[in-house]
């Protein structure tokens, strides 16, 4: 479940999103197999929400180094993205929760190996259609509304690929909150949290953990919807046309 941020909360992470940035370390304390300077530390849990969105995240989230996987390993940002998804996801579903513990530099690099495998093979977690057009639902705001369940029905029926998107929370809370609404049938796809990173796609720095809509899904046949109230969120990126999800 999101966590709403408290305004004490909320101004911490102002400060720290606007002030100094967060630093990522680029390695872990031990020494290992080498595999751990894919590995970006953790967010402090004060740092780990989105003002944007106003929550904190109930989960954290294992970042990679996206720099270093395409210097060594010359993935592209998508391979990027989806080595770090199920990365996280492997690490969840081991030990059955959101909150799981830090794994031991074995298991981590059991787990980066295999899933750096994986992908390098060509096995996705993520298969948007690159055919047609493409409609993003900014999750966080919408979930909360009593008619959001009537107007993703809606706006599926346009034929569009619909991709709920969350800053908040993992992509299988989505998952499960469209089987609590009865919309799975209406086949969406969704984009949680795991994909957040704080390198953007040109490998420079950002604030914080962003998402770069832009360089995911085509802009030209792309469209983000969100409250006309809300600002556009710092964390997707500019560089997409947006429509307004009315009150």
């Amino acid at each position: 479940m999101i966590k709403r941020l408290t305004q004490s909360a909320l101004l911490v992470l102002l400060a720290a999103c606007s002030g100094a940035e967060v630093k990522f370390p680029s390695t872990n304390p031990y020494q290992g197999a080498g595999h751990e300077r894919f590995f970006l530390a953790e967010l402090p849990a004060w740092a780990n929400g989105s003002v944007s969105a106003g929550c904190a995240r109930g989960l954290s989230v294992r970042y990679l180094d996206f720099v270093a996987l395409e210097r060594t390993h010359g993935l592209d940002f998508r391979q990027r993205v989806e080595l770090q998804t199920q990365f996280n996801l492997k690490w969840r579903e081991r030990f059955g929760g959101k909150h799981a513990p830090s794994l031991s530099p074995q298991e981590e690099m059991v787990f980066f190996q295999e899933t750096l495998g994986q992908v390098k093979g060509g096995q996705r977690h993520y298969r948007f259609p690159g055919n047609v057009p493409t409609q993003l639902v900014w999750w966080d705001v919408l979930r909360a509304r009593p008619n959001a369940g009537a107007w993703l029905t809606k706006l599926s029926d346009s034929g569009d690929a619909v991709v709920l998107v969350s800053l908040c929370e993992a992509s299988d809370s989505l998952q499960a909150w469209l089987e609590e609404k009865n919309l799975v049938e209406l086949g969406l796809f969704t984009l949680g949290a795991e994909a957040l990173n704080p390198q953007r796609p040109n490998g420079s720095n950002a604030f914080g953990p962003v998402m770069p809509l832009d360089a995911l899904f085509v802009p030209a046949r792309t469209t983000l919807w969100k409250p006309g109230a809300a600002p556009y969120p710092v964390e997707f990126t500019a560089g997409l046309p947006v429509k307004k999800i009315e009150e």
